[in-house]
């Protein structure tokens, strides 16, 4: 009787793809045997893991690795350059996700992993630039654009309401008036599992939220009424104090990137 083994798929270093998914497209929690990089073209997405959602727009790329569960929403007008990586080569990545800035530089050399480049390449050519990419992705500046996820019940639910519709939030205060708890009972929930006072985490779901409209191409003005802001200007400011660029300065060049 001959002995059944398993298959083991010979998958390649790096390989990319690129995907255009249906505006709101979605998956729900899943995980792969393989590393996983995303690169947004246009658009955005969020990534969900079970203590963090990380946002992932132009000039950035996301780092997923291997059996890590998650799950994926997709914006408006996204173009996305997927590219997965063997699990020897992942694991020398790195095991936590992470947010990472993308340089000229690192989008070559994701280019670089699509087959129909690939092929017209000599394989020790495609090794020295596949060493190459895993090092600039060990250097690549973390950008802050995560945010961690509360697990007790009695925030959880505020949390994922913020994320879901932040602009529907008018204060602090009123998000917090329905929690089974008092003020202060939360205020130390949000600081103890976030790291975060409940004002400072909305206000980054809030970023999240308007680099996520940004991304799709809505106007500055426009994002700042979403977000329930009586004046472009007050936006701006708030957009500023966190991630240390200005709306319109977010939009037009790559903010992040390494100079």
């Amino acid at each position: 009787m001959k002995d059944v083994q398993a298959v083991i798929v010979d998958r390649p270093r790096y390989l990319g793809e690129t995907i255009r998914p249906e505006t709101g497209e979605s998956y729900d929690w899943h995980s792969h045997d393989f590393g996983q990089l995303i690169s947004a073209v246009s658009g955005s997405m969020y990534v969900g893991t079970p203590d963090r959602v990380l946002l992932l727009s132009p000039a950035m790329a996301v780092w997923i690795p291997p059996d890590t569960e998650h799950w994926m929403r997709y914006g408006s007008k996204d173009v996305m350059l997927y590219v997965d990586l063997s699990r020897d080569e992942a694991d020398r990545i790195g095991r936590d996700c992470r947010v990472i800035a993308m340089t000229p530089l690192l989008g070559a050399l994701f280019d670089a992993t699509m087959p129909d480049s690939a092929a017209a390449r000599a394989p020790a050519h495609t090794d020295a630039l596949h060493d190459l990419l895993r090092y600039e992705l060990l250097c690549a500046r973390d950008v802050p654009l995560s945010l961690v996820l509360p697990h007790d019940d009695r925030i959880r639910g505020l949390a994922q309401a913020a994320l879901d519709d932040p602009g529907n939030i008018r204060s602090v205060e009123t998000w917090l008036a329905g929690a089974p708890a008092s003020r202060k009972t939360i205020e130390r929930l949000f600081v103890s599992e976030t790291g975060m006072p409940p004002s400072r985490w909305l206000r980054h779901a809030r970023i999240f939220h308007a680099v996520s409209l940004l991304a799709a191409g809505h106007k500055v003005t426009a994002v700042a009424f979403d977000m329930g802001y009586e004046s472009s200007s007050a936006f701006s400011y708030m957009f500023r104090q966190t991630l240390g660029v200005s709306p319109s300065g977010f939009v037009a060049k790559r903010p992040f990137a390494a100079v």
